[in-house]
């Protein structure tokens, strides 16, 4: 189920498709000269967040405090 999702997209046709889904959305704007008018929340880039596993096995992003 694509509610169960999250969605990181650099392009506008992506967004809207992961909308249309009905995922979340997470923008990368490293790609954009301008930041691209959103709702989502958004990271320069994929070195911007951490992930980590719990015990149950659930996954959870944080911010990734070293980056560059």
């Amino acid at each position: 189920d694509a509610r169960d999702c999250l969605v990181f997209e650099d392009a506008p046709a992506g967004i809207a498709a992961a909308e249309a889904a009905g995922a979340a959305v997470m923008v990368i704007s490293a790609t954009h000269n301008h930041p691209l008018p959103t709702q989502h929340a958004a990271i320069a880039g994929y070195d911007m967040v951490g992930i980590t596993v719990d015990e149950r096995g659930w996954i959870a992003l944080e911010p990734q405090r070293n980056a560059a």
